[in-house]
C-alpha cells in the first residue's frame, strides 16, 4: 500500500515572495524621493527668502504681554531688542525695561504701541534696520521652543542654532505669535540660525536710575526707568565696535 506525502512548492514561495518584495521596495524609494524633494523646497523657500538674507539688518522686539495691571512685575521686567547683522557677524542684545521712559521724544515702553517704540529706539541707536518685527512672548510660544523666558531662549539657539526638523515647527510657531506679530518662517529662521553662528553681544542701556520711579499725575500712577541720554553717544560707540 502507497502512503502519499504533501507536495511542496518551494520554487514557487520564493519565486511570489520575490515578487512582493520588490515592488515594496521601489514605492518606498518613490516616497524617501518625494519626501526628501519637499524637505528641500520647504527648506530653499525659507533660505532664499529676502526675509533671511544675512546681508540684511533685522531687529526683533520681544517684549512681555500686558503688563499694565500688574505692579509686581512691571517693576521687574524686561524687554529685549535683539539685532542680527549678517555683515559683522553679531547679534546684540539690548535690555529694554519694561518701564523705559526716553524724555526727549515721550515714548515709553509700556503704552507706546510696541512696533512705533521699537522704530524710534532703533533711530535713538541710529540702527537702520531693514526689517523690523515686534514678538510677544506668549507662553504658548516659549512652550512650543521648549523654554520658559528669553533668556533662555537666546542661551538655547545660541548653543544649538537653527537644525533641519527646526524648518517643520516654524508655521506652528508663526502661528501662535499672530495676529500681534508679523514676523515670518523666514525671519524667525534667520534669527535661530544667526544665534547659533554669529557673536553674541549683550548690552544694557545707560538709565538715570536701576528702578523705575513712582509718579503720579493727576491721580493717576506711572512707574518709570528714565533712559540717560547724556550717556547715549558712549553707548553708541560700543555698539559700533
Amino acid at each position: 500500500m502507497r502512503t502519499g506525502g504533501k507536495k511542496t512548492y518551494i520554487g514557487r514561495r520564493k519565486e511570489r515572495e520575490v515578487n512582493w518584495v520588490k515592488p515594496t521596495i521601489i514605492v518606498f524609494g518613490i516616497l524617501l524621493v518625494i519626501i526628501g524633494l519637499y524637505f528641500g523646497v520647504k527648506i530653499a523657500a525659507i533660505r532664499n527668502s529676502p526675509e533671511f538674507d544675512l546681508t540684511k539688518i533685522s531687529a526683533y522686539y520681544f517684549y512681555l504681554p500686558d503688563l499694565s495691571t500688574d505692579i509686581s512685575k512691571i517693576v521687574e521686567a524686561n524687554n529685549s531688542l535683539v539685532i542680527v547683522d549678517g555683515n559683522k557677524r553679531v547679534v546684540d542684545i539690548i535690555d529694554i525695561p519694561a518701564t523705559l521712559f526716553v524724555n526727549s521724544s515721550k515714548i515709553d515702553a509700556l503704552n507706546t504701541n510696541p512696533k512705533d517704540f521699537a522704530v524710534a529706539v532703533l533711530g535713538l541707536l541710529q540702527i537702520k534696520s531693514d526689517y523690523v518685527y515686534t514678538v510677544t512672548l506668549k507662553s504658548d510660544y516659549l512652550r512650543k521652543i521648549g523654554v520658559s523666558n528669553i533668556d533662555e531662549m537666546i542661551n538655547t539657539y545660541g548653543k544649538r542654532g537653527l537644525q533641519i526638523f527646526d524648518y517643520f515647527s516654524l508655521k506652528g510657531q508663526v502661528s501662535i505669535l499672530r495676529p500681534e506679530s508679523i514676523i515670518t518662517d523666514a525671519s524667525l529662521a534667520k534669527l535661530y540660525s544667526s544665534l547659533g553662528k554669529f557673536n553674541i553681544r549683550k548690552h544694557a542701556l545707560p538709565l538715570l536710575t536701576q528702578k523705575p520711579l513712582k509718579i503720579t499725575v493727576d491721580e493717576k500712577i506711572y512707574y518709570r526707568t528714565y533712559l540717560d541720554e547724556g550717556k547715549l553717544s558712549g553707548f553708541l560707540e560700543e555698539l559700533k565696535k
